[in-house]
């Protein structure tokens, strides 16, 4: 694995700080930190999956759920309360 230099500017000083609390708790370098957190982040990313940020995905569902028959044509409020007002 080839290594590389990454500068980081304008970090907000309260995200430098949490960093560095962070580093200390783990007994690490603020460097070290900084490539365990991103490490973990593409992790979780890589294992959502990318269908599940897929936008495209997202309006398919819709589409599909939208294609369903209405099967009771009440407002939500008439279908889950009598006119007393208890649930149904």
């Amino acid at each position: 694995m080839t290594e590389a230099t990454l500068l980081i500017k304008k970090i907000p000083s309260d995200l430098k700080g949490w960093l560095a609390a962070e580093a200390l708790r783990n007994h690490r370098s603020m460097n070290k930190e900084t490539i365990r957190l991103l490490e973990e982040a593409r992790s979780l990313r890589d294992t959502a999956g990318k269908s599940a940020r897929d936008s495209q995905s997202i309006a398919g569902i819709l589409q599909a759920m939208h294609a369903l028959p209405v099967l009771d044509a009440r407002p939500l409020n008439a279908a889950l309360y009598d006119p007393s007002g208890l649930p149904q």
